[in-house]
């Protein structure tokens, strides 16, 4: 299935309520054709002397170069949520996908048996389509 911009937009309000608890607000939602990622979280990090930094200008990043499952679509949006849930609300990691991360996406994929990983193994054919298009 290919992504566009409002299934991504309904399947963000869904998840957010169901695993954010409605505490993310909406974000525009950009489609790629880049080779290099399935979803990303994009934000200006805004750097104060006297304050601690803040992050802002989110912007959910979606690839459509490859044909993905709807599971698959759906499970990398969720990836980019949970990015997107620590660092909007200030908690920090050990790292990008640090014990935070894995603790959210583990408590996901145990509730309603999702497949939420922190990378993704292209099939031969996704190959293709991602060095092809």
């Amino acid at each position: 299935m290919t992504a566009t911009v409002p299934f991504i937009a309904d399947c963000f309000r869904r998840f957010n309520e169901r695993y954010f608890e409605s505490s993310l607000p909406e974000i525009p939602i950009r489609l790629s054709n880049a080779r290099g990622f399935l979803g990303k979280l994009t934000y200006t990090r805004v750097r104060s002397f006297w304050r601690t930094d803040r992050c802002e200008n989110f912007v959910l990043r979606i690839n459509t170069r490859i044909d993905l499952t709807q599971a698959e679509l759906e499970d990398t949006i969720i990836h980019e949520m949970i990015h997107y849930y620590i660092i909007y609300h200030r908690l920090g990691d050990t790292s990008a996908h640090g014990t935070r991360f894995r603790a959210m996406m583990t408590r996901i994929n145990r509730l309603d048996d999702r497949h939420v990983r922190i990378s993704y193994r292209l099939s031969p054919d996704q190959q293709a389509q991602a060095a092809h298009r």
